[in-house]
């Protein structure tokens, strides 16, 4: 799915719950320019796939047609499909790295990094010989960093690991680990 796609779904989505948004509006829920926005409304109106009715001056309402219907659908069905996709290829990603570990006597691992990294990869966990002993959010982590609180990681047991999953701070827990004692593939690995 395109950037413009993208967009396109999220203003059908956005039309469809409040009609009577204004473009201002719009263009902050789209994180876009106020001219890009009137731009993508001159586009789907031309296509048909919204309607606008003026019911004030300076004020209008926004209703997806038949085929905005349609279009909004192939886009949803389009956008499900990549999501899957992209789910499937990381599952298999964490299969992997989990049988690689496990060949290694890697019996426990506590995930750390993201919300929705760590959600997908606990599910690689199913029928693994590896267990999933605890989720360390990265949030948290964060947060006790900026208020100068030393982190709070796991004690490792014989057979355990911190995999890190995190992609937006990786390279700081990175260091936050190493400065608590932690070794890089003794005590912990990266997830990539």
């Amino acid at each position: 799915m395109t950037p413009e796609e993208l967009r396109t779904l999220t203003l059908f989505n956005t039309v469809e719950s409040s009609p009577d948004i204004n473009q201002r509006q719009l263009a902050q829920e789209l994180n876009i320019s106020l001219g890009l926005t009137n731009t993508y409304f001159q586009r789907v109106l031309k296509k048909g796939w919204v309607r606008a009715k003026q019911v004030k001056p300076r004020r209008w309402l926004y209703f997806l047609t038949p085929q905005g219907v349609l279009e909004k659908s192939r886009l949803s069905l389009s956008y499900l499909h990549r999501t899957l996709e992209s789910f499937r290829e990381l599952k298999n990603k964490g299969d992997e790295h989990l049988r690689v570990l496990s060949e290694k006597g890697v019996s426990g691992i506590h995930l750390c990094g993201e919300d929705d990294l760590t959600e997908v990869l606990s599910f690689c966990f199913t029928g693994s010989k590896i267990e999933l002993l605890s989720v360390i959010p990265e949030k948290i982590l964060i947060a006790e960093v900026e208020q100068s609180k030393v982190p709070n990681f796991p004690e490792l047991k014989t057979g355990e690991l911190i995999m890190l999953v995190s992609l937006e701070h990786r390279d700081l827990i990175a260091e936050l680990m190493l400065q608590h004692g932690l070794k890089k593939n003794k005590h912990w690995v990266l997830f990539s």
